[in-house]
């Protein structure tokens, strides 16, 4: 850490060090997201750990040992993406909130504004387009606090689902949309090819922790729309 650097709430800088140093011969994002998601397998599941809320001054908080799908994904790319601590904070506090101002009300509530300003700032591409995707609209009105919203997106719907796998890359990452109209995804997960099965790295309530599990096996066994891919890069 250097000198004058503030050390978030709950981040563990030993921890985050550790995991840098198991990084280090890796060298591209894809197989640095690959290495980071392997070493938090078996952590707990935790939600509503970033707190806060339009009243209260924002916190910029970073656990390593409980995770929630969306605070899991945003740390690993961030270790993808970092060669010290210091640039881990700094890229958690770029990807959580639209241009990196720690503000409530700047904090990517939904996955919709998580993607679209996550893709402005360089740190991911929205892969989710051609003749086989379909249009969502929803009205977004489901955090107290935020005035509601209209959003529309791009999708892969559910028969798709063959095509998204074939195009799908280790280390990908993929938003599950919801069915309702009041709200744009449900889940989210880091993707990861083996043996020609497309795996996912997640952090699920249901099973309390994070976890690997085949990709087939979570989409038979949930109720979506369909899917967002999503490929994480580093900015230039």
């Amino acid at each position: 850490m250097e000198k004058d650097s503030v050390v978030p709430t709950g981040f563990n800088v030993s921890e985050a060090q550790l995991i840098l140093e198991k990084l280090g011969p890796e060298r591209t994002v894809a197989r640095r997201i690959e290495v980071a998601t392997q070493l938090l397998l078996g952590r707990p599941y935790v939600e509503g750990s970033l707190g806060g809320g339009p009243e209260s001054r924002e916190e910029l908080r970073i656990f390593l040992d409980a995770f929630d799908c969306v605070t899991f994904m945003e740390t690993v790319i961030a270790f993808a993406l970092a060669q010290s601590v210091d640039q881990v904070i700094e890229a958690v506090r770029l990807i959580r909130y639209q241009d990196g101002r720690i503000d409530w009300f700047h904090r990517n509530h939904y996955m919709v504004d998580w993607t679209e300003n996550n893709q402005r700032a360089g740190f991911i591409d929205n892969i989710t387009a051609g003749p086989d995707t379909s249009i969502k609209h929803c009205d977004l009105d489901l955090i107290p606090g935020l005035p509601p919203k209209s959003a529309v997106f791009y999708y892969f719907p559910n028969d798709a689902y063959p095509g998204l796998v074939r195009r799908s890359e280790t280390s990908d990452l993929l938003l599950f949309v919801s069915t309702k109209d009041t709200l744009d995804v449900f889940h989210t997960g880091v993707l990861i090819e083996r043996d020609r099965v497309l795996l996912m790295r997640h952090a699920t309530r249901s099973r309390g922790a994070v976890i690997e599990q085949r990709l087939d096996e979570f989409v038979s066994q949930n109720k979506m729309s369909g899917f967002v891919l999503l490929r994480p890069v580093c900015p230039s």
